[in-house]
């Protein structure tokens, strides 16, 4: 991670409408929109028609918690998208598809070689969420779009940046929920953009003892190690069941006597759904996980508002 500045240009000043971001001084061009405006964004952006890569979004209707995406390339990827959104696309018209991401480059020196290398980079880099799922039948090899070296080096910033830009308009499909064990941490110096000051909370009961502490992006991180419930209620909500089972599957929770242990951090985009996954049922994370002083997760959120004069 570090630090970038971001341009984002609102084709009708609507921010949920169509968007195309940019980080500064680079070629990259992200094109936000969706699928029912294909044809105004074709109009309107001819550099579409061009080799790049491309993203289709859309709900998971068989696990709510969790997201659609495809990942595609093409050396015209306009022309591409319509085929996926004409009735001759048959297995490939994507039914789940709403929302789409184009990335291409404005100087125009991408190729589809390149696009298939930053395709199957990209693929590869959606595997460790959990919260997404690719609809992709075929796993590129490691061949795929094979490039010389230097060709290669820039490709890769393409990728680095390519997630970047996904993430910056509201997509978390490349960021990495599934952290690292103590132990591959130990003695490893963290860049300065890494450092942040996050106090410890507690979530602890008959079956489960789980710690919780507030990441970087704002997000939920349950530590290694950290042990959840086994047993699951009724009130557990559908989404939380779904979301244990993934994690069962992944690696990230692995059963060990009485207890599910998180092998590895894990962050969830609220402290409920943590504590839910925690406890195996449905729970208020709000006042629920607790710093050592006794003070609930909403009690210390409130005091973040504070400043220092008004907290004393």
């Amino acid at each position: 991670m570090k630090p970038r500045s971001i341009n984002i240009f609102l084709l009708d000043g609507d921010p949920n409408g169509i968007r195309v971001a940019q980080i500064s001084m680079s070629t990259i061009q992200a094109i936000a929109f969706r699928r029912n405006q294909l044809r105004r964004v074709r109009e309107a952006f001819p550099e579409i028609e061009r080799p790049g890569v491309y993203i289709l979004i859309g709900a998971d209707e068989d696990a709510q918690d969790r997201q659609l995406a495809y990942i595609g390339e093409s050396e015209g990827v306009g022309a591409r998208l319509s085929y996926h959104n004409s009735n001759e696309a048959g297995r490939d018209a994507k039914g789940f598809w709403t929302d789409t991401v184009v990335l291409i480059s404005k100087d125009e020196n991408l190729t589809k070689s390149h696009a298939r290398y930053v395709e199957a980079c990209l693929i590869r880099g959606v595997v460790s969420n959990p919260r997404w799922t690719l609809p992709n039948t075929r796993t590129p090899s490691d061949d795929a779009g094979k490039l010389p070296l230097p060709d290669r080096a820039a490709m890769d910033e393409f990728v680095d940046q390519t997630k970047t830009l996904v993430g910056a308009l509201g997509w978390d499909l490349f960021r990495e929920v599934r952290g690292r064990a103590p132990e591959q941490t130990a003695g490893r110096e963290l860049p300065e953009a890494e450092i942040h000051e996050s106090p410890r909370f507690f979530f602890r009961g008959e079956g489960f003892a789980a710690e919780m502490e507030i990441g970087p992006s704002g997000d939920f991180v349950v530590a290694a190690g950290s042990r959840a419930r086994v047993r699951t209620t009724r009130t557990i909500p559908r989404g939380t069941v779904t979301l244990r089972n993934t994690l069962v599957e992944k690696g990230v929770l692995r059963e060990e006597g009485d207890f599910l242990v998180f092998t590895s951090a894990y962050s969830f985009t609220s402290a409920s759904a943590a504590a839910a996954a925690v406890i195996g049922a449905s729970a208020n994370g709000r006042i629920l996980w607790k710093l050592p002083d006794g003070r609930n997760y909403a009690d210390w959120e409130a005091s973040q508002g504070m400043s220092d004069c008004a907290s004393e």
